[in-house]
């Protein structure tokens, strides 16, 4: 039990994807209750699942490991891990626990008390809710569940709430670190929360709601930032001297890849942040956090999210570009002929995709609202779904060649239309995977399918840094926007201050409009351009249902929309597995100039 408040320390939003070591042992020095980071997502799409790949390499892991480790040895403070490796499958789990237990013997490190959590689920289990009809789509978008899908999953692991955290503390409140399977991001902070004696879930899964990513909430956003927690309120600033979190940034963040600004639904509730209050302390880079509550699931359920992904074929590509103006004009129907000449002389089943940078949209429908531009160069890359990797080669070095030499009406040059930057360009890529599980599944007890168990297996760097707050420069225009705006009107792109777009989860995207100034904010609300209807054009949504949330959210001036993805994350089709290439149309909306109406 704590009187007072705790101090949390995250030196980065992703495990492996190193942070300043100058900063973290400042913090460190002037004492940290803990350091809490997460290590999985699936932004990357359902590689790591199914072939048990992590999402940076052991290098990465060890040196990032090397420093949290030196941190809990020479200064006793508790390190927690979500989502181990990336997926937080119980080999990821033994793999950072075998990292920790080489960096002890070889630094000479006491012996740490190392808590581990599992996360995978037996099919058996998953089977038996199945069949129970107790395992439910995981949002608009996912399909039901078959039983083809539970079979063909390699693992399935399930999203644990605090809970299993909590308990693990509990029974081994000596720990040093605790290395967790799949997780929900804010979880390692509640938890540790809980157990310091603040017991507010609203502000705590809050707290770590922003926490998780680190400073991204901050402006510029960096990689370190710290949280103080007390009864009432939390504090969030960033480590980097030249950084500083707003309200409106820590509020921005809130929303960050999810599919409602106000109310993020989670293990066994939804976090409520439709109260949360922001404030600005006086030293100009932290933000104050109040009112946030979180709210049990009102028909008393507890549903944790399970993960799952499969192999669905062999992958193969070719990279290439075309320079030839008389060629570029004729791709659309090229393209065509291509294809079908490939399904004449080839016997397989196979999928080709090929995909234009430079040329027209990558995704199908979206509208750039740079109509007649005539691109001097375009790249290609062609990717190929096939039932075996010799398939999927021998289909993509001939439709290179059928790039290579394609005739065309006009044709003159008649050596070759394709540029290869390499050899051979034609590449095997190797299993083609998929999401098949993304789905909520009935619980009876938070913690019954997580067990943990405890192992037991300097020189300070620290620097005393001196904040230099950058002011935040006025909004640039938009010079290279083209063309310009008709008279009378500019480009929303001048306006906002964000606009970005991302996956809130494999099945969902979602778009974020934030603006600076309130004045900026209602001018853009009042002009109507951003609504339903929009969206709907912008992104060719043709089922209204497909739009999942569109609203604005005062609190962070910031418009919100949801819609259902046209192709899953990470699947054969799919050319943006992370989602944020999808803000290009709004940057184009055109809203009246002051005093053209």
């Amino acid at each position: 039990m704590v009187s007072g408040e705790i101090k949390i320390l995250t030196p980065t939003g992703m495990l492996g994807y190193s942070f300043s070591e100058d900063l973290f042992w400042s913090a460190v020095k002037d004492g940290v209750d803990a350091i809490i980071l997460d290590s999985g997502s699936t932004d990357s799409g359902p590689a790591k699942l199914a072939l048990g790949q992590t999402t940076t390499s052991r290098q990465a892991y060890e040196r990032d490991l090397r420093i949290l480790v030196s941190a809990c040895h020479h200064h006793r403070v508790p390190v927690l891990i979500g989502s181990a490796g990336g997926d937080g499958t119980n080999a990821h789990v033994a793999l950072l626990l075998e990292i920790v237990a080489e960096i002890v013997a070889r630094e000479g490190f006491r012996t740490l008390n190392v808590v581990t959590i599992e996360a995978e689920i037996p099919k058996s289990t998953v089977q038996a809710k199945f069949e129970g009809g107790l395992v439910t789509p995981c949002g608009h978008g996912v399909p039901e569940l078959r039983q083809a899908d539970i079979n063909d999953a390699t693992v399935i692991v399930a999203q644990m709430g605090m809970e299993p955290w909590l308990n693990a503390m509990q029974v081994h409140p000596d720990f040093d670190i605790i290395i967790a399977g799949r997780s929900y991001d804010p979880a390692p902070f509640a938890a540790f929360c809980v157990h310091k004696g603040l017991p507010d879930l609203g502000l705590a899964y809050h707290m770590g709601k922003i926490m998780e990513c680190g400073g991204v909430c901050a402006v510029p956003k960096s990689a370190e930032a710290l949280a103080t927690v007390r009864h009432g309120s939390f504090d969030i600033r960033p480590l980097s001297p030249t950084a500083r979190c707003t309200p409106l940034s820590v509020a921005a963040h809130t929303l960050y890849e999810k599919s409602r600004p106000d109310l993020l639904a989670g293990p066994g509730g939804v976090l409520d942040v439709s109260h949360s209050r922001f404030e600005q302390l006086e030293d100009g880079r932290t933000v104050r956090v109040t009112g946030s509550k979180f709210s049990p699931a009102a028909d008393g359920t507890y549903t944790v999210k399970l993960e799952g992904a499969r192999v669905a074929g062999y992958t193969a590509m070719f990279i290439g570009g075309i320079r030839d103006p008389i060629m570029i004009s004729q791709l659309d129907c090229l393209i065509p002929m291509i294809q079908d000449k490939l399904r004449a002389v080839v016997s397989c089943q196979f999928e080709l995709a090929i995909q234009l940078y430079g040329h027209n949209p990558l995704v199908k429908g979206l509208d750039l609202g740079c109509h007649g531009y005539a691109p001097a160069e375009i790249g290609v890359l062609g990717k190929v779904l096939a039932p075996t990797q010799d398939d999927a080669k021998t289909v993509a070095n001939l439709a290179k060649v059928f790039f290579t030499h394609a005739p065309y009406p006009g044709q003159v040059a008649n050596a070759g239309n394709f540029m290869m930057p390499f050899s051979p360009c034609d590449l095997a890529l190797g299993p083609a995977t998929e999401f098949c599980v993304y789905h909520l599944m009935q619980v009876d007890n938070p913690g019954e399918q997580f067990p943990f168990a405890a192992r037991a297996t300097l020189r300070d760097l620290s620097a005393e840094i001196k904040a230099n707050i950058t002011p935040m420069a006025a909004k640039q225009s938009i010079a290279h926007l083209s063309p310009p705006p008709p008279p009378g009107f500019v480009y929303l792109a001048s306006l906002a201050s964000v606009i970005r777009t991302k996956n809130c989860g494999p099945f969902q995207l979602t778009i974020d409009v934030m603006f600076s100034d309130r004045e900026t904010f209602e001018r853009v609300r009042s002009a109507g351009i951003l609504s339903r209807e929009t969206i709907s054009h912008l992104y060719s949504v043709q089922n209204p249902e497909d739009i999942i949330a569109c609203l604005w959210w005062e609190t962070a001036l910031a418009f919100k929309a949801t819609i259902k993805r046209p192709v899953v994350s990470g699947s054969f089709r799919d050319n943006d597995v992370h989602g944020s290439g999808w803000h290009v149309p709004l940057l184009y909306l055109q809203v009246p100039a002051p005093g053209s109406v």
